[in-house]
């Protein structure tokens, strides 16, 4: 198996938490919740920062 390097590992941690956020924000969104969807934003956005970091470190 290949070794993967920092950035890419954090790169699929993004993804993970982007698709997380994603599907967070839709249930939330479904329910109407104004409080769970300023949430999944923050989750959003946390995978965003993540996935900015993980291109700079490239």
């Amino acid at each position: 198996m290949a070794q993967l390097s920092p950035a890419q590992r954090t790169a699929g941690t993004a993804r993970i938490v982007v698709a997380a956020g994603i599907l967070f924000a839709l249930e939330a969104a479904w329910r109407g919740s104004v409080a769970r969807t300023v949430v999944a934003a923050a989750v959003l956005a946390l995978g965003a920062g993540l996935l900015i970091f993980a291109k700079r470190a490239d």
